[in-house]
């Protein structure tokens, strides 16, 4: 059952506020979730979080999507979203002042989970309400909780979500989920990365710098993170192109994926290019071809500068020694191109292990009576 730009706001101001909403006094709501009174949903959320609390994660989740379908119903739902949400927060609130803030973590969870089930029922509100309500409170945890634990659970929920709607919308729409994860930890190295193919597929090739030069600071051996850094310092700034070039190099070598290669080949072919040294670029496809001598890109790029120097049967010859079979894989340009976060699924596990810890407080809140409050 469980499945799987950008506005910078002034990091404090916006923190705050949600700390006050949830832990301070709540103002009395603009109006009443469907049909139920404020007394009554509070009850239910609690007897939702009971259900998680003694370990039963999947009933949980089923009770709790069934709950919030029937308060904000069908048509609408817009209308009784706020002040379901404030008594949600109610609740969670009562439970923060007799217990240890680590009971967020399975609470955080349940409405991470809630955001993928409901995406596959095609209720987005709900969904965006959820991924909303998880990512708030996972910041929060983070701020409250302030210990390195805290921000990486915390920055591992806001990558889970920015994975995602990477994967299925434009990249702007995952951008701010990212940069909110690198804040709260910044050693969250698929954020980072993230982050810096953003940019670089917008063309900001020193934002984009920026962020692969902290990639590598946290991950020296990833190829990957090689290859994009040293295009971009290409790409940004021709001053630069003297270290880019000695690493796109050193790329080229057997220790680098075949794709990676491929990429780093062609880079070099086109960095000579520009500077106008042809005969330096053809020798750099031509050990390319020799080394990877499937490779259709290498191979056309090498026909292509053969035959702007009127060597028109050699050109001929490398593209009718093209395997037609060859065109049907995902080629390395592709593959650079269509970046997918890596390590997802293992993200997820870290975060299902690490909720477990938070079970035992939230259950022994849920044995204190709420606090009484006007309109319970």
């Amino acid at each position: 059952m469980l499945k799987r730009h950008y506005r910078q706001l002034p990091r404090k101001a916006w923190v705050l506020s949600l700390v006050f909403l949830v832990l301070g006094a709540l103002l009395p709501a603009a109006g009443q979730a469907k049909g139920l009174k404020p007394a009554e949903v509070k009850a239910q959320y609690r007897e939702i979080l009971g259900t998680l609390a003694n370990g039963d994660r999947d009933a949980a989740l089923l009770e709790l999507v069934d709950f919030e379908r029937r308060v904000v119903g069908d048509e609408e739902a817009w209308r009784y979203m706020e002040p379901f949400w404030k008594q949600k927060l109610g609740v969670i609130r009562d439970l923060l002042g007799s217990q240890p803030i680590e009971l967020l973590r399975p609470i955080i969870m349940l409405h991470h989970d809630a955001y993928f089930e409901y995406l596959e029922m095609h209720r987005l509100y709900l969904a965006n309400h959820s991924r909303v309500m998880a990512s708030q409170l996972a910041e929060i945890y983070a701020e409250r909780a302030d210990t390195p634990e805290a921000r990486v659970f915390s920055g591992s929920v806001l990558t889970s979500f920015g994975a995602y709607l990477w994967s299925i919308t434009s990249v702007g729409s995952t951008v701010d989920l990212f940069y909110r994860a690198s804040l709260v930890d910044p050693g969250n190295g698929l954020a980072v990365v993230g982050l810096s193919v953003a940019y670089e597929k917008v063309g900001d090739y020193e934002k984009a710098i920026e962020y692969l030069s902290r990639a590598l600071l946290l991950d020296p051996t990833n190829a990957e993170v090689r290859l994009r850094l040293a295009l971009c310092q290409i790409r940004s700034d021709r001053e630069t192109s003297l270290p880019a070039v000695a690493s796109l190099t050193a790329l080229t070598g057997e220790g680098s994926p075949g794709w990676i290669r491929s990429i780093a080949y062609q880079g070099l072919a086109r960095t000579h290019l520009l500077a106008e040294r042809e005969d330096l670029a053809e020798s750099v496809l031509r050990e390319g071809v020799g080394v990877l001598p499937t490779d259709q890109q290498l191979l056309v790029q090498l026909a292509s500068l053969l035959d702007r120097q009127r060597r028109h049967a050699e050109s001929n010859r490398l593209l009718e020694a093209i395997e037609a079979d060859e065109w049907r894989q995902v080629s390395p340009r592709e593959r650079y191109d269509v970046w997918e976060p890596q390590g997802v699924e293992e993200v997820r596990a870290d975060l299902e292990a690490k909720m477990e810890t938070g079970l035992e407080p939230l259950s022994a809140g849920l044995l204190y009576s709420p606090t009484e409050e006007g309109g319970e």
